[in-house]
Protein backbone atom coordinates (compact mmCIF):
# COMPACT_ATOMS: atom_id res chain seq x y z
CA UNK A 1 0.00 0.00 0.00
CA UNK A 2 2.91 2.38 0.65
CA UNK A 3 4.76 1.66 -1.95
CA UNK A 4 1.75 1.95 -4.47
CA UNK A 5 1.63 5.34 -2.70
CA UNK A 6 5.51 6.42 -2.76
CA UNK A 7 5.50 5.07 -6.73
CA UNK A 8 1.87 6.98 -7.83
CA UNK A 9 3.58 10.00 -6.43
CA UNK A 10 7.15 9.74 -7.98
CA UNK A 11 6.48 8.04 -10.93
CA UNK A 12 9.93 7.90 -11.79
CA UNK A 13 10.98 5.18 -9.77
CA UNK A 14 9.20 2.79 -12.02
CA UNK A 15 11.96 3.08 -14.51
CA UNK A 16 14.64 0.44 -14.04
CA UNK A 17 17.20 2.41 -15.57
CA UNK A 18 16.49 5.47 -13.78
CA UNK A 19 16.33 3.33 -10.11
CA UNK A 20 20.23 1.58 -10.91
CA UNK A 21 20.88 5.47 -11.94
CA UNK A 22 19.55 7.40 -8.87
CA UNK A 23 21.37 5.11 -6.34
CA UNK A 24 24.57 5.08 -8.15
CA UNK A 25 24.30 8.76 -8.07
CA UNK A 26 23.62 8.34 -3.92
CA UNK A 27 26.83 6.79 -3.51
CA UNK A 28 28.60 9.02 -5.88
CA UNK A 29 27.27 12.35 -4.35
CA UNK A 30 27.27 11.03 -0.81
CA UNK A 31 31.49 11.24 -1.89
CA UNK A 32 30.82 14.54 -3.37
CA UNK A 33 30.10 16.00 -0.16
CA UNK A 34 32.38 14.38 1.97
CA UNK A 35 35.14 15.71 -0.30
CA UNK A 36 33.95 19.23 0.81
CA UNK A 37 33.60 18.24 3.76
CA UNK A 38 36.84 17.05 4.75
CA UNK A 39 38.74 19.60 2.02
CA UNK A 40 37.43 22.86 4.15
CA UNK A 41 38.26 21.31 7.55
CA UNK A 42 41.42 20.23 6.57
CA UNK A 43 42.32 23.54 5.34
CA UNK A 44 41.48 25.25 8.30
CA UNK A 45 43.27 23.10 10.08
CA UNK A 46 46.28 23.76 8.21
CA UNK A 47 46.06 27.31 7.78
CA UNK A 48 43.52 28.88 10.62
CA UNK A 49 42.11 31.15 8.07
CA UNK A 50 38.35 32.07 6.93
CA UNK A 51 39.60 33.82 3.75
CA UNK A 52 41.99 30.99 3.23
CA UNK A 53 38.61 28.98 3.29
CA UNK A 54 37.42 31.40 0.58
CA UNK A 55 40.46 30.42 -1.69
CA UNK A 56 39.47 26.76 -1.69
CA UNK A 57 36.48 27.59 -2.56
CA UNK A 58 38.01 30.05 -5.85
CA UNK A 59 40.24 27.00 -6.47
CA UNK A 60 36.66 24.60 -6.16
CA UNK A 61 34.78 26.81 -8.04
CA UNK A 62 36.91 28.64 -11.35
CA UNK A 63 37.73 25.46 -13.19
CA UNK A 64 34.49 23.91 -13.06
CA UNK A 65 32.40 27.18 -14.12
CA UNK A 66 34.66 27.70 -17.27
CA UNK A 67 34.26 24.24 -18.01
CA UNK A 68 30.72 24.64 -17.38
CA UNK A 69 30.19 26.42 -20.40
CA UNK A 70 31.37 23.54 -22.98
CA UNK A 71 30.67 20.49 -20.44
CA UNK A 72 26.54 21.40 -21.86
CA UNK A 73 27.66 21.28 -25.30
CA UNK A 74 29.55 18.36 -24.58
CA UNK A 75 26.61 16.85 -23.06
CA UNK A 76 24.56 17.10 -26.07
CA UNK A 77 27.29 15.84 -28.22
CA UNK A 78 28.22 12.58 -26.75
CA UNK A 79 27.84 9.34 -25.00
CA UNK A 80 26.46 10.71 -21.33
CA UNK A 81 27.03 7.28 -20.38
CA UNK A 82 31.27 7.16 -21.10
CA UNK A 83 31.46 10.97 -19.99
CA UNK A 84 29.74 9.87 -16.60
CA UNK A 85 32.47 6.75 -16.01
CA UNK A 86 35.11 8.99 -17.22
CA UNK A 87 34.54 11.02 -14.10
CA UNK A 88 33.85 8.82 -11.77
CA UNK A 89 36.95 7.68 -12.40
CA UNK A 90 38.85 10.96 -12.51
CA UNK A 91 37.19 11.78 -9.16
CA UNK A 92 38.02 8.07 -7.32
CA UNK A 93 42.18 8.85 -8.22
CA UNK A 94 42.05 12.37 -7.37
CA UNK A 95 40.79 11.42 -3.80
CA UNK A 96 42.56 8.11 -3.72
CA UNK A 97 46.00 10.51 -3.67
CA UNK A 98 44.54 13.01 -1.48
CA UNK A 99 43.95 10.14 0.86
CA UNK A 100 47.70 8.93 0.73
CA UNK A 101 49.20 12.25 1.05
CA UNK A 102 47.03 13.29 4.27
CA UNK A 103 47.38 9.65 5.70
CA UNK A 104 51.27 9.75 5.17
CA UNK A 105 51.11 13.44 7.02
CA UNK A 106 52.87 15.17 4.44
CA UNK A 107 49.77 16.89 2.91
CA UNK A 108 49.83 20.68 1.91
CA UNK A 109 47.25 23.50 1.91
CA UNK A 110 48.65 23.54 -2.18
CA UNK A 111 47.81 19.66 -2.46
CA UNK A 112 44.22 20.94 -1.17
CA UNK A 113 43.79 23.30 -3.97
CA UNK A 114 44.87 21.28 -6.80
CA UNK A 115 42.70 18.63 -5.87
CA UNK A 116 40.02 20.66 -5.48
CA UNK A 117 40.57 22.36 -8.86
CA UNK A 118 41.14 18.97 -10.82
CA UNK A 119 37.70 17.43 -9.38
CA UNK A 120 36.48 20.91 -10.50
CA UNK A 121 37.44 20.37 -13.74
CA UNK A 122 35.90 17.25 -14.29
CA UNK A 123 32.54 17.62 -12.49
CA UNK A 124 32.20 20.99 -14.57
CA UNK A 125 31.76 18.26 -17.48
CA UNK A 126 30.12 16.11 -15.61
CA UNK A 127 27.51 18.06 -13.84
CA UNK A 128 25.90 19.00 -17.12
CA UNK A 129 25.39 15.00 -18.66
CA UNK A 130 23.09 14.52 -15.46
CA UNK A 131 21.19 17.69 -15.22
CA UNK A 132 20.06 16.72 -19.04
CA UNK A 133 19.69 12.98 -18.90
CA UNK A 134 16.11 12.45 -17.28
CA UNK A 135 14.74 12.27 -20.95
CA UNK A 136 17.30 9.41 -21.23
CA UNK A 137 16.00 8.13 -18.20
CA UNK A 138 12.14 8.20 -17.40
CA UNK A 139 9.31 9.90 -20.25
CA UNK A 140 8.12 13.37 -19.54
CA UNK A 141 5.33 12.98 -17.32
CA UNK A 142 7.86 11.63 -14.48
CA UNK A 143 10.41 14.28 -15.22
CA UNK A 144 8.99 16.44 -12.21
CA UNK A 145 9.46 13.02 -9.75
CA UNK A 146 12.72 12.15 -11.28
CA UNK A 147 14.00 16.04 -10.52
CA UNK A 148 12.90 15.88 -7.08
CA UNK A 149 14.34 12.30 -6.33
CA UNK A 150 17.75 13.65 -7.61
CA UNK A 151 17.49 16.66 -5.34
CA UNK A 152 16.46 14.16 -2.85
CA UNK A 153 20.16 13.01 -2.98
CA UNK A 154 21.98 15.88 -2.64
CA UNK A 155 19.35 17.20 0.11
CA UNK A 156 19.42 13.99 2.00
CA UNK A 157 23.54 13.46 1.74
CA UNK A 158 23.64 16.76 3.28
CA UNK A 159 21.41 16.07 6.22
CA UNK A 160 23.36 12.75 6.54
CA UNK A 161 26.85 12.42 5.08
CA UNK A 162 28.18 15.54 7.34
CA UNK A 163 27.19 13.75 10.46
CA UNK A 164 29.03 10.45 9.07
CA UNK A 165 31.55 12.84 8.11
CA UNK A 166 31.82 14.67 11.32
CA UNK A 167 32.08 10.60 13.00
CA UNK A 168 34.95 9.83 10.61
CA UNK A 169 36.80 13.46 11.00
CA UNK A 170 36.48 12.57 15.08
CA UNK A 171 37.97 8.92 14.88
CA UNK A 172 39.79 8.84 12.07
CA UNK A 173 40.95 12.54 10.68
CA UNK A 174 40.45 13.84 7.20
CA UNK A 175 42.54 10.98 5.22
CA UNK A 176 39.38 8.64 6.16
CA UNK A 177 36.77 10.87 5.38
CA UNK A 178 38.47 10.94 1.73
CA UNK A 179 38.80 7.43 1.50
CA UNK A 180 35.26 6.83 2.08
CA UNK A 181 34.68 9.44 -0.55
CA UNK A 182 36.51 8.01 -3.61
CA UNK A 183 34.86 4.61 -2.62
CA UNK A 184 32.01 6.25 -3.58
CA UNK A 185 32.80 7.79 -7.01
CA UNK A 186 33.97 4.12 -7.49
CA UNK A 187 30.61 2.32 -6.85
CA UNK A 188 28.43 4.54 -9.31
CA UNK A 189 31.59 3.89 -11.90
CA UNK A 190 30.75 0.29 -11.33
CA UNK A 191 27.19 0.46 -11.11
CA UNK A 192 26.66 2.91 -14.60
CA UNK A 193 28.65 0.08 -16.46
CA UNK A 194 25.52 -1.83 -16.41
CA UNK A 195 22.93 1.17 -16.98
CA UNK A 196 21.95 1.37 -21.18
CA UNK A 197 21.83 4.72 -22.92
CA UNK A 198 21.31 5.40 -25.96
CA UNK A 199 23.96 8.10 -27.36
CA UNK A 200 23.71 11.88 -28.41
CA UNK A 201 22.84 12.20 -32.30
CA UNK A 202 25.97 13.51 -33.90
CA UNK A 203 25.42 17.51 -34.75
CA UNK A 204 26.34 19.21 -37.83
CA UNK A 205 27.19 22.36 -36.44
CA UNK A 206 30.34 23.67 -34.24
CA UNK A 207 30.77 23.23 -30.70
CA UNK A 208 30.88 27.54 -30.68
CA UNK A 209 27.63 27.75 -32.17
CA UNK A 210 26.04 25.16 -30.32
CA UNK A 211 27.73 27.56 -27.33
CA UNK A 212 26.15 30.65 -28.82
CA UNK A 213 23.01 28.99 -29.91
CA UNK A 214 22.36 27.91 -25.65
CA UNK A 215 23.45 31.57 -25.04
CA UNK A 216 21.01 33.02 -26.96
CA UNK A 217 17.79 30.85 -26.22
CA UNK A 218 18.65 32.01 -22.62
CA UNK A 219 19.11 35.43 -23.48
CA UNK A 220 15.78 35.48 -25.67
CA UNK A 221 13.57 33.76 -23.02
CA UNK A 222 12.65 35.77 -19.66
CA UNK A 223 11.64 32.35 -18.03
CA UNK A 224 15.14 31.02 -18.19
CA UNK A 225 16.81 34.44 -18.05
CA UNK A 226 15.58 35.71 -14.86
CA UNK A 227 15.59 31.70 -13.29
CA UNK A 228 19.04 31.46 -13.87
CA UNK A 229 19.88 34.78 -12.87
CA UNK A 230 18.45 34.73 -9.72
CA UNK A 231 19.81 31.22 -8.91
CA UNK A 232 23.01 32.65 -9.42
CA UNK A 233 22.50 35.29 -7.01
CA UNK A 234 21.79 33.14 -4.19
CA UNK A 235 24.07 30.52 -4.56
CA UNK A 236 26.71 33.44 -4.68
CA UNK A 237 25.45 35.87 -2.16
CA UNK A 238 23.58 33.24 0.12
CA UNK A 239 24.02 29.73 -0.36
CA UNK A 240 28.16 30.32 -0.11
CA UNK A 241 27.86 30.40 3.80
CA UNK A 242 28.68 26.90 3.69
CA UNK A 243 32.19 27.60 2.58
CA UNK A 244 32.70 29.54 6.31
CA UNK A 245 31.17 26.69 8.12
CA UNK A 246 34.13 25.87 9.37
CA UNK A 247 34.82 29.29 10.84
CA UNK A 248 31.53 29.33 12.14
CA UNK A 249 31.80 26.42 14.26
CA UNK A 250 35.36 28.19 15.35
CA UNK A 251 33.48 31.69 16.69
CA UNK A 252 30.70 29.39 18.10
CA UNK A 253 33.39 27.92 20.26
CA UNK A 254 32.70 24.23 19.14
CA UNK A 255 33.88 21.35 17.22
CA UNK A 256 33.73 19.09 14.67
CA UNK A 257 31.04 17.14 15.64
CA UNK A 258 28.99 20.53 15.82
CA UNK A 259 30.38 21.43 11.59
CA UNK A 260 29.00 17.93 10.85
CA UNK A 261 25.80 18.50 12.42
CA UNK A 262 25.45 22.30 11.21
CA UNK A 263 25.49 20.97 7.39
CA UNK A 264 23.43 17.95 8.64
CA UNK A 265 20.72 21.16 9.69
CA UNK A 266 20.55 22.52 6.19
CA UNK A 267 20.75 19.69 4.98
CA UNK A 268 17.43 18.41 6.71
CA UNK A 269 15.81 21.52 5.89
CA UNK A 270 16.67 20.84 2.55
CA UNK A 271 14.79 17.53 2.45
CA UNK A 272 11.89 18.99 4.02
CA UNK A 273 11.34 21.26 1.03
CA UNK A 274 12.44 18.61 -1.59
CA UNK A 275 9.62 16.13 -0.05
CA UNK A 276 6.85 19.35 -0.53
CA UNK A 277 8.23 19.99 -4.10
CA UNK A 278 8.27 16.66 -4.88
CA UNK A 279 4.71 15.54 -3.57
CA UNK A 280 3.29 18.73 -6.08
CA UNK A 281 2.24 18.42 -9.38
CA UNK A 282 3.75 20.93 -12.07
CA UNK A 283 0.73 22.78 -12.58
CA UNK A 284 1.19 23.52 -8.61
CA UNK A 285 4.49 25.60 -9.51
CA UNK A 286 3.87 29.11 -8.93
CA UNK A 287 6.22 32.15 -9.60
CA UNK A 288 4.88 34.12 -6.26
CA UNK A 289 5.65 31.05 -4.09
CA UNK A 290 9.10 30.80 -5.66
CA UNK A 291 9.79 34.51 -5.69
CA UNK A 292 8.51 34.57 -1.53
CA UNK A 293 10.58 31.69 -0.71
CA UNK A 294 13.79 33.05 -1.92
CA UNK A 295 13.53 36.36 0.04
CA UNK A 296 12.14 34.48 3.49
CA UNK A 297 15.45 32.22 2.82
CA UNK A 298 18.25 35.29 2.96
CA UNK A 299 16.22 36.69 5.52
CA UNK A 300 16.66 33.70 7.44
CA UNK A 301 20.31 33.40 6.30
CA UNK A 302 21.12 36.79 7.62
CA UNK A 303 19.33 35.74 11.33
CA UNK A 304 21.23 33.12 11.48
CA UNK A 305 24.62 35.24 11.06
CA UNK A 306 23.20 37.08 14.08
CA UNK A 307 22.83 33.98 16.50
CA UNK A 308 26.41 33.15 15.62
CA UNK A 309 27.42 36.48 16.51
CA UNK A 310 25.54 36.49 19.98
CA UNK A 311 27.10 32.66 20.13
CA UNK A 312 23.09 31.25 20.22
CA UNK A 313 24.04 27.75 18.76
CA UNK A 314 20.31 26.02 18.79
CA UNK A 315 18.89 28.88 16.87
CA UNK A 316 21.81 29.36 14.08
CA UNK A 317 20.19 25.59 14.25
CA UNK A 318 16.73 26.38 13.82
CA UNK A 319 17.47 29.58 10.84
CA UNK A 320 20.02 27.33 9.18
CA UNK A 321 17.06 24.43 8.87
CA UNK A 322 14.27 26.90 8.11
CA UNK A 323 16.30 28.79 5.55
CA UNK A 324 17.21 25.81 3.46
CA UNK A 325 13.73 24.94 3.68
CA UNK A 326 12.50 27.75 2.00
CA UNK A 327 15.84 27.81 -0.31
CA UNK A 328 15.23 24.32 -1.68
CA UNK A 329 11.42 24.95 -2.43
CA UNK A 330 12.52 27.75 -4.70
CA UNK A 331 15.69 25.88 -6.57
CA UNK A 332 13.91 22.53 -7.12
CA UNK A 333 11.04 24.76 -8.49
CA UNK A 334 12.82 26.65 -10.47
CA UNK A 335 14.92 23.88 -12.03
CA UNK A 336 11.84 21.74 -12.34
CA UNK A 337 10.53 24.90 -14.65
CA UNK A 338 13.33 24.71 -16.53
CA UNK A 339 13.20 21.21 -17.47
CA UNK A 340 9.50 21.05 -18.38
CA UNK A 341 10.15 24.55 -20.73
CA UNK A 342 13.75 24.01 -22.54
CA UNK A 343 13.53 22.42 -26.00
CA UNK A 344 15.17 19.06 -25.69
CA UNK A 345 17.80 19.74 -28.30
CA UNK A 346 19.38 22.45 -26.41
CA UNK A 347 18.94 20.71 -22.82
CA UNK A 348 22.23 20.07 -21.93
CA UNK A 349 23.48 23.27 -23.22
CA UNK A 350 20.78 25.13 -21.06
CA UNK A 351 21.11 22.74 -17.60
CA UNK A 352 24.53 22.61 -18.19
CA UNK A 353 24.36 26.69 -17.77
CA UNK A 354 22.48 26.32 -14.40
CA UNK A 355 24.92 23.43 -12.98
CA UNK A 356 26.92 26.87 -13.07
CA UNK A 357 25.41 27.38 -9.97
CA UNK A 358 26.68 25.10 -7.85
CA UNK A 359 30.25 26.03 -8.29
CA UNK A 360 29.13 29.94 -7.11
CA UNK A 361 28.90 28.95 -3.72
CA UNK A 362 32.26 27.83 -3.27
CA UNK A 363 33.13 30.79 -5.23
CA UNK A 364 30.75 33.14 -3.30
CA UNK A 365 32.86 31.74 -0.36
CA UNK A 366 36.16 34.06 -1.22
CA UNK A 367 34.11 36.64 -1.61
CA UNK A 368 32.29 35.96 1.29
CA UNK A 369 35.78 35.18 3.75
CA UNK A 370 37.23 38.37 2.73
CA UNK A 371 34.24 40.40 4.11
CA UNK A 372 34.22 37.85 7.06
CA UNK A 373 37.99 39.43 7.42
CA UNK A 374 37.44 42.77 6.83
CA UNK A 375 33.65 43.52 8.53
CA UNK A 376 33.14 40.46 10.62
CA UNK A 377 30.21 37.73 10.11
CA UNK A 378 27.13 40.00 10.25
CA UNK A 379 28.05 42.16 7.98
CA UNK A 380 29.35 39.67 5.23
CA UNK A 381 26.46 37.77 5.43
CA UNK A 382 23.96 40.58 5.59
CA UNK A 383 25.51 42.61 2.16
CA UNK A 384 25.01 39.13 0.35
CA UNK A 385 21.98 38.44 1.32
CA UNK A 386 20.39 42.33 0.98
CA UNK A 387 21.97 42.17 -2.80
CA UNK A 388 20.00 38.69 -3.61
CA UNK A 389 16.87 39.96 -1.81
CA UNK A 390 16.89 43.37 -3.71
CA UNK A 391 17.22 41.04 -6.97
CA UNK A 392 14.58 39.02 -5.96
CA UNK A 393 12.02 42.08 -5.71
CA UNK A 394 13.18 43.71 -8.48
CA UNK A 395 12.39 40.88 -10.79
CA UNK A 396 9.52 40.10 -8.99
CA UNK A 397 8.34 43.28 -9.67
CA UNK A 398 9.72 43.98 -13.34
CA UNK A 399 8.70 40.28 -15.20
CA UNK A 400 5.54 39.32 -15.49
CA UNK A 401 6.94 35.84 -16.82
CA UNK A 402 8.13 34.83 -13.90
CA UNK A 403 5.08 36.22 -11.07
CA UNK A 404 2.75 34.18 -13.64
CA UNK A 405 4.86 31.25 -13.86
CA UNK A 406 1.75 28.34 -12.51
CA UNK A 407 -1.40 30.40 -14.23
CA UNK A 408 -1.32 27.99 -17.12
CA UNK A 409 0.57 24.66 -17.83
CA UNK A 410 4.09 24.73 -18.40
CA UNK A 411 5.05 23.36 -22.03
CA UNK A 412 8.17 22.54 -23.94
CA UNK A 413 8.77 25.49 -26.51
CA UNK A 414 9.50 24.70 -29.68
CA UNK A 415 12.50 25.89 -31.93
CA UNK A 416 12.44 26.10 -35.55
CA UNK A 417 14.15 22.58 -37.09
CA UNK A 418 17.51 22.98 -37.61
CA UNK A 419 18.68 23.55 -40.91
Amino acid sequence: MLLRKFLRRYPAFLYSPFRRYWFASLASIAGANLLILGQGWLVFELTGSPFQLGVLGAAAAVPGIVVNLIGGVIADRFDKRKIILFSCLCNTVFLSILTVLDASNVVKVWHVYTIAAMTSLVTGIDWPVRASIYPLLVKRPAYLSAVALNSFIWQSSRATIPAIGGALLFFGGTASVFAVGALGFFTMFLVVLTIPLKESQESKTSPIQELVEGLTFIYNHGLFKWLLGLTFLAMFFVQSYVQLLPYIVELLDQNEAVYGLLLAAGGIGAIVGTLVVGAMKSSSVSGKTLLVCALISAIGTFLMSLAVSWNLLIWTFAFAFTSAILASIFQISGVTIMQLAVPHRLRGRVMGFHTVCYNLIPLGGLDLGFLAVVLGIVAAIGIGCLIFGAAVLGVGLGSSTIRNIGQRPIREIQLPSPS
